[in-house]
């Protein structure tokens, strides 16, 4: 059975940061010195391996990456049992309505289990309106793969008062293909970031458990579990409990400043919130 390893590329840019990641990513042995005649012998020697490369395009733009880029590529021309694919450049913006049918076939891979309790696949109409309400207050990102939309994540009022406008509600999906790779926790990070730009209070996570995945990333990311809904739906075929989780994502002033609408929120901010991903 081959074995496959992700490898992100931005972490290859330079001597000091690639060779401990490569050690403790590839397992390389205990001998392995940190230059690239050392990394090319090991790699020649691995059986059984694929490497999955994420953001090789970083890897092109900086001196040292690209060295170890081509390390990369003439191990796995040599070595028939090392394995080398690309993974595609990953960015991330902000969802339009055109958007609505490729993120609503994202949306449709999730429709029968327990992780929505939404009983119907909404029409792409539907789906297109919701994307253009939360819009107007919220920031939707759409996250792409060379391109095409892998995954998305967004924020929406947890309740209707107006003493719970600081507070919202955090919602992501990602394509089958997009899962496993940590990206999820990347969009949900950058979400929050901008929720924080806005003046949001508090993020909270609703979690259909048990979800190992989901749990394990909310915890990565600071959020505290606050309560359990046993029996809160009934969906797929039994009872699901579910996981409130929170986050302070500003401070509690008083009286607090009004939530910004994310259209508001100053450009220059967001763009380079959006350009750390």
């Amino acid at each position: 059975m081959v074995k496959r390893i992700e490898l992100d590329g931005r972490k290859l840019l330079t001597r000091e940061t690639a060779h401990p990641y490569l050690k403790r990513a590839l397992d390389l042995p205990e001998y392995y010195g940190n230059n690239l005649d050392a990394l090319h012998d090991c790699l020649t020697e691995i059986s059984g391996v694929t490497i999955v490369l994420h953001n090789a395009q970083a890897m092109k733009e900086s001196a040292y990456g690209k060295r170890v880029l081509i390390v990369l590529e003439d191990a796995g021309r040599e070595n028939p049992g090392l394995g080398l694919e690309y993974a595609g450049t990953y960015t991330v913006r902000f969802a339009t309505e055109a958007d609505g049918p490729a993120l609503l076939a994202i949306y449709a891979q999730y429709i029968d289990t327990s992780i929505t309790f939404e009983y119907a696949l909404p029409t792409a109409e539907e789906f297109t309106g919701r994307i253009r309400d939360i819009s107007r207050v919220y920031p939707y990102l759409v996250l792409e793969r060379d391109g095409v939309p892998v995954g998305y994540a967004y924020a929406h009022r947890s309740r209707e008062r107006e003493a719970y406008d600081w507070v919202a509600e955090l919602s992501i999906y990602l394509d089958r293909s997009a899962t496993g790779q940590g990206l999820g926790k990347r969009l949900y990070s950058l979400l929050m970031d901008l929720l924080a730009l806005q003046g949001l209070k508090t993020a909270m996570g609703c979690v259909t458990v048990p979800n190992a995945a989901s749990e394990a990333m909310h915890a990565a990311l600071g959020f505290t579990r606050v309560g359990l809904s046993p029996c809160a739906g009934y969906k797929a075929g039994a009872w699901r409990d579910v996981s409130w989780f929170e986050k302070t994502l500003g401070p509690y002033d008083v009286p607090p400043a009004p939530l910004l609408p994310i259209s508001a929120v100053d450009a220059g901010a967001v763009a380079e919130r959006m350009a750390r991903f």
